[in-house]
């Protein structure tokens, strides 16, 4: 029975979850990687931590039972290490003959491009919040990955995400109360149930999980820390969409800037936290233009 005569439900979704298709651009890069040659882990690396199919591979064969690590590992050059250089090359022999992915609409690059912004702006904050006591290269890979559940969507049916982007949903706050309503399920769910089957660290399955629960504060069974770090990647998600959402924003005043994020970004469930706005605003703009540069190189800007 084809997909078209099934209702999409998310038990069909969990029925077709697989490993999602990379990037040509990306495949391509791979296959040129020179195993021999000095910064051969650093392209990895530099590959791996610019596409979230890809890491999610990544990380499921550093925390496989087969590498058998003595506790989860999120960094991902770390797991490339672990993983070793006769993996790395069995996994570039596999992924070449693998489907690929070419994002031809800006709904479908939008999703790339969020994904980089996202892990950018949270390992951002994660190095200058010390306070929260959050690993930036955890902040990064969560950040990458947290919304892994919308490759998943897009791949296995590509008209719900439209629906719902269709729907002109505003914020990060809205959006999993628009699937919720459109589909019974969120991309949220979707990503855990991924994870879960990818075999990715628990912290990064529940991060996946629970990165819309915006008063993870107020639930005492979470562990201080995992509360910090989904507020954080909350905090990165809220100011990449405000920068997608007002494109104009490298044209407004600083003291603009200084009122608009706090009103966009932060939340009232949330405990009282100094985010570094001063320092966000005056990277920014560097932050932007390494967006655009990692999207370049994957050739989907």
């Amino acid at each position: 029975m084809t997909l078209k005569k099934r209702k999409l439900t998310l038990q069909l979704i969990e029925e077709r979850l697989n490993f999602l298709p990379l990037l040509p651009s990306v495949v391509c890069e791979l296959i040129n990687l020179d195993q021999d040659s000095d910064d051969f882990y650093e392209k990895m690396a530099k590959l791996t931590e610019t596409d979230p199919p890809l890491a999610a591979r990544v990380l499921a064969i550093a925390n496989s039972a087969s590498a058998a690590p003595t506790k989860p590992i999120t960094n991902i050059q770390e797991a490339l290490i672990r993983v070793g250089v006769g993996t790395i090359i069995s996994l570039i022999t596999t992924l070449s003959v693998a489907k690929i992915f070419v994002p031809n609409k800006p709904e479908h690059k939008a999703i790339w491009q969020h994904s980089i912004e996202t892990a950018i702006f949270a390992r951002f904050i994660a190095s200058h919040m010390p306070s929260l006591q959050v690993d930036k290269h955890l902040a990064y890979t969560c950040g990458l990955l947290h919304d892994i559940g919308r490759f998943a969507m897009f791949e296995i049916s590509a008209k719900s995400v439209e629906v719902i982007d269709s729907k002109g949903w505003n914020s990060p706050i809205e959006l999993p109360q628009v699937e919720q309503h459109i589909l019974g399920f969120t991309h949220a769910e979707v990503g855990y149930k991924a994870a879960v089957k990818w075999q990715l660290p628990k912290e990064v399955q529940n991060l996946i999980r629970y990165h819309h629960r915006y008063n993870i504060s107020m639930i005492d069974k979470a562990p201080d820390s995992f509360k910090n770090l989904v507020i954080l990647v909350q905090y990165a998600d809220l100011l990449s969409v405000f920068v997608e959402k007002n494109p104009e924003w490298p044209s407004w005043k600083a003291e603009v800037l200084r009122q608009e994020i706090p009103k966009y970004c932060q939340h009232k469930d949330w405990p009282a936290l100094e985010f570094p706005l001063d320092a966000i605003l005056k990277s920014l703009p560097d932050m932007a233009s390494e967006v655009d540069e990692i999207m370049g190189s994957l050739r989907i800007h």
